[in-house]
């Protein structure tokens, strides 16, 4: 433009391409921080079941006792200190007596204790380990589900109601199970119970 310097002209194109690079390479390094903090702190709740080899074939009483006191801090009304050591204990030694049986992942352990016996069967090593095994350790269900909402929610579907939103959304991440459904049976029953003919 006219009495334009060429300093006022903005930043050049690889300025711009290097401003939206660090800019992404800031978001991913404090996106894995944050994965990596929930990780860690996973793993100082968890770590001693996570590690079945160690606790199973390798086990420090005072370490692991400690351990298990903490966890029930954590989790007071699931999971009780004292019970979970002296349950740990004990399929320690039921382990030792199998001896062509080697666990070394935590759902082979919990399997084993289920095959073993009934819920009154190691109640608080058994709580533990589901809740270890269940616990959401990243959001990616949730950015997944934020993903799908912008394929569905198009400006054709912008006066669509919460709920018709949230159950297409769960149809659409629910995909594979949504390919094995037989509409048109569900759609036949529905007109059925649905229909307003008057039978003369």
């Amino acid at each position: 433009m006219a009495d334009e310097n060429s300093r006022d002209a903005g930043l050049t194109a690889k300025e711009e391409m290097e401003r939206v690079m660090k800019g992404t390479f800031d978001c991913l390094h404090r996106e894995m921080d944050k994965r990596f903090a929930r990780l860690h702190d996973t793993d100082a709740k968890f770590g001693f079941l996570l590690d079945v080899e160690g606790l199973c074939y390798a086990t420090d009483s005072n370490d692991l006792k400690k351990k298990c006191e903490n966890l029930s801090k954590l989790y007071s009304s699931d999971v009780d200190g004292q019970q979970l050591y002296e349950e740990i204990l004990d399929c320690i030694m039921l382990l030792s007596s199998q001896a062509n049986m080697k666990i070394s992942r935590p759902e082979e352990l919990l399997e084993f204790i289920v095959q073993y016996g009934d819920e009154s069967i190691f109640p608080s090593l058994r709580i533990a380990i589901q809740i270890m095994l269940t616990i959401a350790v990243s959001i990616t269900s949730c950015e997944r589900s934020f993903s799908k909402l912008k394929l569905i929610l198009s400006y054709l579907r912008a006066s669509m109601g919460q709920s018709r939103l949230c159950d297409l959304a769960l149809l659409s991440v629910e995909r594979e199970e949504t390919e094995k459904t037989d509409f048109e049976h569900i759609i036949d029953q529905f007109a059925s119970v649905k229909a307003r003919k008057v039978q003369l």
